[in-house]
């Protein structure tokens, strides 16, 4: 966990109120049993009491063809346990290592298979910059939540 914390510098303390607050928002407290797992084609687990829960993963932001302006960013939902948590809040940002350029929020929706997709438009294309995908989940199940801030891996681009 500190290692990702590092890795966000600036961005981590934002994200994670904005993780955090929907939980609270939404009146319920948050679990000691609940753990985060994760696998190696980047999806992590997030689970909520026993055999509850949802994997989720962020893909690294690029340009969807040659040429464009708009650097593009996915935040997950990859599926849920046969029976899902009662409500789901997923965030996405693109963001630099010091701060986030773009930011979409999804709002308390049901848990199920899901893609948020962020876009951000590159002021100029000749500047190389660090970007990477930032999300979070919170979910809510019986009155318990949890919530996990996670990003994707550094890409260096041509946006600025």
């Amino acid at each position: 966990m500190k290692g990702k914390i590092a890795a966000l510098g600036v961005v981590v303390p934002a994200l994670l109120a904005l993780s955090v607050s929907p939980a609270s928002s939404a009146g319920v407290n948050a679990t000691a049993d609940a753990g985060v797992t994760a696998k190696d084609s980047g999806e992590q687990f997030v689970k909520l009491g026993r055999n509850v829960g949802c994997w989720y993963r962020a893909d690294e932001p690029d340009h969807l063809t040659v040429g464009s302006r708009k650097l593009w960013g996915t935040v997950q939902i990859t599926r849920c346990t046969p029976r899902p948590p009662d409500k789901c809040h997923v965030t996405a940002a693109i963001a630099n290592p010091i701060y986030n350029v773009e930011h979409k929020d999804d709002g308390w929706k049901s848990c199920k298979k899901k893609t948020l997709k962020i876009a951000y438009t590159c002021q100029d294309m000749v500047t190389k910059k660090q970007y990477m995908t930032v999300g979070s989940i919170a979910m809510v199940y019986k009155g318990h939540a949890q919530s996990h801030v996670f990003h994707s891996k550094k890409v260096t681009q041509f946006c600025a």
